[in-house]
């Protein structure tokens, strides 16, 4: 995510209870009553990085790989 709309979110985040929390100082969505932490755009090449190339991460292949990151971002 943009930092400039993640930081709108966290100003604005009363608006948005059912949708968005804080959690650790950390923007979290509320989908599905699972809580899903939201990167920032400079985040997401680290994550994708360590899902990837990690050798505790197991490299399944790409769609293996993106549905394990959507399961926790």
């Amino acid at each position: 995510m943009d930092k400039g709309i993640y930081q709108i979110l966290i100003q604005n985040i009363e608006k948005y209870p059912d949708k968005y929390k804080l959690k650790e100082e950390k923007l979290v969505k509320i989908k599905l009553n699972k809580e899903l932490r939201v990167l920032k755009r400079n985040e997401l090449e680290l994550i994708l990085s360590l899902a990837h190339k990690h050798p505790l991460s197991e490299h399944f292949g790409l769609k293996v790989t993106l549905m394990k990151i959507k399961e926790r971002y």
